[in-house]
């Protein structure tokens, strides 16, 4: 892969955090998003909207004022009656509650009438508007002033004259207006957020109770639990995902029953196999120490009665290295008669035959064996439980003996009610369990299958320069047994 793809494969913090948030989550903050999205976008555009359209009314509604009190004020100013002019002033504001002032000027800037009272704010008259003359029509602009921005009209009373009428227009009214509207949507905007929110949940509840349910089926499956049902509730893509893995599941466990039928079929015959090998061994070993054995027992006696008899020195001498030679095939038929399968296993028990074992392993290869017996170890258990803990430290033994370079070693068994449990450790040079290839460990391979078989647990632990310790864990009467005391 070239670095561009590396790092489209990457993942980042952000996206992981949003790929790790529950589905319910993500379709509730999803819904939430879009409903305050659209809401505050609507909210805005709206009060953009009345605010200009606000600006447009007090912009004309000043505008109009001042051309109507500039027709009006003209008749009262040219008879010099200010008192009515005050009170057509006054009256306009009253009958306009958006008008803030209205006054009347003359070119140097003197009052003449004006809606203050007794107290004029000079600032105005400091905020000089082009003249009307120089522009048709009253002027109207947007002044800043202490109470906020004012729609200021501008208009001759006397065309080409020297005197003027400004009438500002600050629509508190309109603007309070704005903001009852602006609460009324914003009111609104909570309240379908609301019933966003509860549709987002029922959504996602109903989105996301399937997903939960084939999550569990999931974990089920993978504790190997096929025994459960997913009811399909709805015709959409969801429900057909619930179907396809209800078929996989039911496929699944269609596959495993027949797995595990073969599985114990193996086992089954794994184990008639081993009864079967234990029997041919039983039957050699007794047919080497029964016919064998006595065939040349009754040489060696012919052997002694044909020394005795003999008169020549060398034939004494040969009959002499017959016998020696003799007595170490009956030697080595009695050990391999006892490798093979030791008679004590089936006539006395696992005890006897493993005391018996140790001491002739000890006395041909020089390693002190020390054995510790728990329980109640006396008593008899199933043959093939005896047969498998006298195989399994049979092996462990040879093997020790030909690779660990150990001087002694030390064997326990412990029975314990329904169970009982063995373990072999030495001094040995010890190995990497990790790096045993088990195509070509077959011994530490078979004591595992063996254990395994019998439903029994099987470990091996071991350090260089430390040892090993091998330990194991039998029923005392496993499900299935081939073989008979």
């Amino acid at each position: 892969m070239t670095d561009k793809q590396n790092s489209s494969c990457r993942i980042t913090p952000v996206k992981k955090l949003l790929l790790s948030v529950p589905l319910r989550v993500k379709i509730l903050g999803l819904a939430m998003g879009l409903i305050l999205t659209l809401s505050l976008v609507t909210i805005f555009l709206v009060r953009q909207e009345l605010n200009r359209s606000i600006n447009a009314a007090l912009r004309e509604e000043a505008t109009l004022v001042a051309g109507e009190l500039s027709h009006q004020a003209r008749d009262l100013l040219l008879i010099n009656d200010i008192f009515a002019l005050n009170s057509l002033l006054k009256n306009m504001q009253n009958n306009r509650p958006d008008i803030r002032y209205i006054f009347v000027h003359d070119s140097r800037q003197h009052v003449l009438a004006h809606t203050f009272g007794s107290l004029f704010p000079i600032e105005l008259l400091l905020r000089q508007q082009p003249f009307p003359g120089d522009e048709p029509g009253p002027i109207t602009r947007q002044i800043a002033t202490s109470e906020g921005l004012i729609w200021d009209s501008h208009a001759e009373i006397f065309p080409g004259g020297n005197i003027y009428i400004r009438v500002g227009v600050k629509g508190d009214n309109l603007r309070r207006q704005l903001s009852t509207l602006t609460g009324a949507l914003v009111n609104t905007t909570a309240i379908v957020a609301a019933i966003g929110i509860a549709l987002s949940l029922f959504l996602s509840w109903l989105i996301a109770k399937p997903v939960t349910q084939l999550l569990a089926a999931t974990r089920e499956i993978r504790r190997g639990n096929y025994d459960f049902s997913l009811p399909r509730e709805a015709d959409d893509e969801i429900g057909k995902l619930i179907e396809g893995f209800g078929d996989m599941a039911r496929s699944l466990a269609q596959a495993e029953k027949i797995r595990q039928e073969k599985e114990k079929l193996q086992k089954e015959f794994l184990q008639r196999l081993m009864a079967g090998q234990e029997g041919e061994r039983k039957h050699i070993a007794r047919e080497l120490h029964d016919q064998t054995g006595q065939a040349l027992a009754s040489c060696m006696v012919e052997l002694k009665l044909l020394e005795q008899a003999a008169g020549s020195e060398a034939l004494q001498q040969g009959i002499a290295r017959l016998k020696k030679s003799i007595t170490s095939e009956l030697e080595s038929l009695h050990a391999l008669a006892m490798d093979l399968r030791p008679s004590v296993l089936d006539d006395l028990g696992l005890i006897p035959a493993l005391e018996m074992y140790i001491s002739r392993f000890q006395k041909r290869h020089r390693i002190k064996i020390k054995l510790r017996l728990l329980g109640p170890l006396e008593e008899r258990i199933d043959a093939c439980v005896e047969t498998c803990i006298y195989r399994i430290i049979q092996e462990s033994l040879t093997n020790m003996s030909k690779y660990a370079e150990a001087s002694e070693a030390a064997l326990f068994l412990e029975r314990k009610q329904e169970t009982i449990r063995g373990g072999i450790e030495d001094n040995g040079i010890g190995f990497d369990p990790e790096a045993i290839d088990p195509t070509k460990s077959m011994g530490l391979y078979g004591m595992r299958e063996r254990i395994e078989l019998l439903g029994g647990k099987f470990s091996i632990s071991s350090d260089r320069e430390i040892g090993t310790m091998i330990s194991f864990e039998l029923p005392i009467k496993p499900e299935v047994c081939h073989e008979k005391n």
